[in-house]
């Protein structure tokens, strides 16, 4: 009986919540460590730090503006090595080429030249034309130096004397002994001399590395140093502290950002100690580090969302518009920006902070001794708030009236939130509160609650006055679509005839929204109080059958289709009301709805997300999916869908767009049901130009197949849809295998996984105007594998081989559409449009406008 008694105490629910949240965070649960890092993250941006070194830092970008000026990317060498030596003549202190020169850059002339150079060597022409030989052999000479770009970055590497290259490496556990091969010595230079381990049994190691990747020998061997370049997001992605050592089989490298720090400083590697497990020296500087030996950078902010650290287009520093003293005495790191051309990180200060934004944050935290640390003294005092709190818990909050319970519990609140944040901002330590206070939180609400649940059972039932505060409560629930809420409420009534009923519409209610489940739940109470009442037996059959389908019970159905003949209520998505399905497909389902608003007949597409994707990648996917279709919204075009609405419901999600009344293309492209050669040039004429304008728009449709184009045939319109899906799924795996896309239709840099653009997206339409005219489509495979090569590698048939009655002018049209390389392609829609145009105006004497 005393053992009953106790376990009904407070005392004992105090214990065990706490024993839950030692658990919690002992096995490094998510969710606690990702509201830690909340706290730091806001503690980061809230203080305000002095910018010291930063001033001495400027970045040299990589940007759009300098690739639209100076070509696509890759450029050659030669533009490196001209910048470093104008930067190296603007007396700039450190030079840092945050670009991988691990492959060598050949021009394929310079072969050319080398040998036509070899064989005027050994030719006649020496003895008889001295002159006419010198002028062509200083000419070839020139020509070689100016297509030899990684002998013009290799010379000027030594004459800067100052630049700094990066390495990466591949994390792993290596085997014992040593590589297979060893590091050359330009490599070897740069690691740390001066390294001492901690005197325990099993001393913390900074991360290993099984391999690695470095800059070519005719790059490295003239350097500055060289420095790991490698990034650990925590496990939330977000990037907060730099590694500033990695191993290498017993050798201990420095990171780009320490490298530059003491080439600042005029000191080398040899200069630099470490303390394995606990701090970095660098000459005078001191860096505490965490137990992997990553240092907790400050983070730098300028005013209106800028960047801290001065930033000037490649561009305009090669062009001369920035003045050489700018960098004079600076360290200047060079690297890309531009979108596409490197990865960008999530920091506290930035969700898209780039690759030399990030180093500069780095260097300028270990030369302004700006760092984030863990006191030593946070492994007693932590647990020791644990211990404090479990005992207010368990003995003194049970004894505290309401009032001052929620007083004191305030108290105790806030000073843990605000101590934390107190010793973050000003000391720029960090201890570990949130968790607590989350404890204390939730241990105050349970126990409350239990308190209060423990009196009103002492209560009378049947309170008339309280009975009919909960009916309205619950009706008002209800009708604010509060449905859990209001169920609370009626199940709190003392059970007779009309609370049944209020019961019955809840459930429907809740079939309406499709939680099948909870109606289930429901017909179930009724049942268990009346098991004749109205045809509850029945629905409660229905519903558990229909419960998985979709949100309910579990995840959404299979292609997140909607259960529309067996349920009374018709479904809704938003505010729109389902009327019935029109197609499906992989992802999801195409139905007709209508806004009960403005009476407007639509079509709303769904996508299960839930079903398709992991947990941990559906908020990402959830942002991407409203992205795109925040911009194909913004398409307005007269063959381009319109886009009304978005919005999502527990995993669906669901696009409410222009309802169509004609048909895909699909059905036009067997060989017996193929359209007129005017009517298909017509079709694709619009599609080309809707294509172009959206391209105009930095928007890219990725997926443009037949079935992704509506044609009236009756009224001779044309419509593209599913703008901006295809990149929702964009570098993602779903749950299920289903391959998001249609290879047949994908273009080669597609398939290869490359950045495209819209010429992709004529590639496809090449594709399909193929397919169109001959029924059959230009590249065919009896697996995966042998068509993505046959895109890649092999030519299509000739159309009139498949069609002898199809125009000649067709085929170059065609080929060019098709080409591998995409500057070969036609470049814009509008191009595809005008030569399909003109050539079936010139072959068939017909106006494909009128057509």
């Amino acid at each position: 009986m005393a053992k009953k008694g106790f376990l009904k105490k407070d005392s004992f629910a105090a214990l065990l919540i706490t024993l839950i949240f030692i658990l919690a965070i002992l096995f490094d649960a998510p969710f606690l460590r990702n509201l830690e890092h909340i706290a730091y993250d806001a503690g980061v941006r809230m203080t305000n730090r002095h910018v010291g070194a930063a001033e001495q830092i400027a970045i040299v970008a990589i940007d759009d503006a300098s690739i639209s000026q100076l070509g696509r990317w890759p450029w050659s060498r030669n533009l490196l090595a001209d910048m470093i030596t104008q930067l190296s003549q603007a007396h700039a202190k450190v030079i840092s080429l945050q670009i991988f020169l691990g492959e060598a850059q050949s021009d394929p002339g310079l072969e050319t030249l080398r040998t036509l150079q070899d064989y005027l060597d050994t030719s006649r022409l020496p003895k008889v034309a001295p002159k006419e030989w010198q002028e062509m052999s200083a000419l070839l000479q020139t020509a070689q130096q100016k297509l030899d770009a990684d002998t013009h970055l290799a010379e000027a590497l030594p004459q800067a004397h100052n630049t700094i290259l990066p390495m990466l490496f591949q994390r792993g556990n290596p085997l014992v002994g040593r590589p297979g091969a060893p590091l050359p010595e330009f490599i070897q230079r740069n690691r740390l001399l001066r390294v001492s381990a901690l005197a325990v049994p099993h001393p913390p190691m900074p991360p290993a590395a099984a391999g690695v990747s470095y800059p070519l020998a005719a790059f490295g061997a003239p350097a500055a140093g060289i420095g790991h370049l490698n990034v650990l997001p925590d496990d939330d992605g977000a990037v907060r502290a730099d590694p500033l050592i990695f191993e290498y089989y017993g050798d201990f490298y420095p990171s780009l950002a320490l490298l530059i720090a003491a080439k600042s400083l005029n000191l080398d590697t040899k200069d630099i100690s470490a303390a394995l497990g606990d701090n970095v020296r660098l000459g005078r500087l001191f860096i505490k580090t965490d137990a992997a030996m990553r240092m907790y950078s400050g983070f730098y902010r300028a005013e209106k969302n800028g960047s801290a650290f001065p930033i000037y287009s490649f561009a305009d520093v090669r062009a001369g518009k920035i003045p050489p003293q700018t960098f004079s005495n600076k360290i200047v790191l060079i690297g890309a920006t531009a979108a596409g051309l490197g990865d960008t990180q999530v920091t506290p200060v930035a969700t898209d902070m780039s690759g030399p934004e990030l180093t500069a944050n780095m260097v300028a935290s270990i030369l302004n001794q700006d760092y984030y640390q863990r006191p030593e003294w946070a492994v007693w005092a932590e647990p020791g708030i644990y211990v404090g709190l479990l005992l207010y818990l368990m003995f003194l909050l049970p004894s505290l009236s309401a009032g001052p319970a929620a007083f004191v519990s305030s108290v105790f609140f806030v000073g843990l939130l605000g101590g934390g944040h107190y010793l973050l901002i000003s000391q720029q330590l960090w201890l570990q509160t949130v968790s607590p206070a989350l404890l204390l939180l939730v241990g105050h609400l349970l126990l409350t609650t239990k308190r209060f649940f423990t009196t009103e059972q002492q209560k009378v039932q049947g309170d008339s006055d309280a009975a009919q505060t909960n009916r309205l409560l619950g009706l008002s629930f209800q009708g604010q679509g509060q449905l859990d809420m209001a169920l609370d409420k009626f199940l709190s009534l003392p059970v007779d005839n009309s609370v049944l009923e209020l019961i019955y519409n809840l459930a429907l209610d809740f079939e309406r929204k499709r939680q099948f489940n909870k109606a289930e739940a429901a017909y179930d109470y009724i049942r268990r109080h009346s098991a004749k009442f109205r045809d509850v037996a029945q629905r409660r059959k229905q519903a558990q059958k229909v419960k998985g389908s979709l949100h309910g019970g579990g995840q959404a159905g299979p292609g997140g289709t909607l259960i529309l003949d067996d349920v009374r209520e018709k479904p809704t998505l938003g505010r729109y009301q389902v009327e019935k399905e029109l197609g499906k497909g992989a992802m999801g389902a195409v139905y007709l709805g209508r806004d009960p608003k403005i009476n407007r007949v639509v079509a709303i597409k769904t996508l299960a997300l839930g079903a398709e994707f992991a947990d941990s990648e559906l908020a990402g996917v959830k942002t991407r999916f409203f992205r795109e279709a925040e911009t194909a919204g913004r398409l307005n075009h007269p063959n381009i869908v319109t886009i009304y609405d978005a919005g999502d419901e527990h995993d669906l999600a669901y696009i409410a767009m222009e309802y169509l009344a004609g048909k895909d293309l699909t059905q036009y492209t067997r060989p017996e049901t193929l359209l007129p050669v005017d009517r298909v040039a017509a079709i694709v004429c619009s599609v080309a130009e809707a294509l172009g304008y959206a391209h105009r728009n930095d928007v890219v449709h990725r997926d443009i197949k037949p079935a992704n184009i509506m044609y009236d045939a009756e009224k001779a319109t044309v419509k593209v849809t599913d703008f901006g899906i295809a990149r929702i799924t964009a570098d993602k795996s779903t749950k299920t295998g289903v391959i998001l896309g249609s290879p047949s239709y994908m273009s080669p840099e597609q398939l290869a996984g490359r950045h495209v653009d819209g010429r992709s997206d004529l590639f496809s339409l090449g594709v399909m105007l193929y397919e169109l005219l001959t029924g059959s489509q230009p590249f065919q495979g009896d697996s995966m594998a042998t068509l993505m090569y046959q895109i890649a590698n092999e030519r299509h048939a000739d159309v009139t081989q498949l069609r002898p009655d199809l125009p000649a002018c067709l085929t170059p049209i065609i080929d060019r559409a098709l080409h591998k390389n995409p500057d070969e392609r036609f470049q814009t829609g509008e191009e595809f449009s005008l030569c399909l145009h003109e050539c079936l105006c010139s072959a068939l004497q017909i106006d494909l406008g009128a057509a």
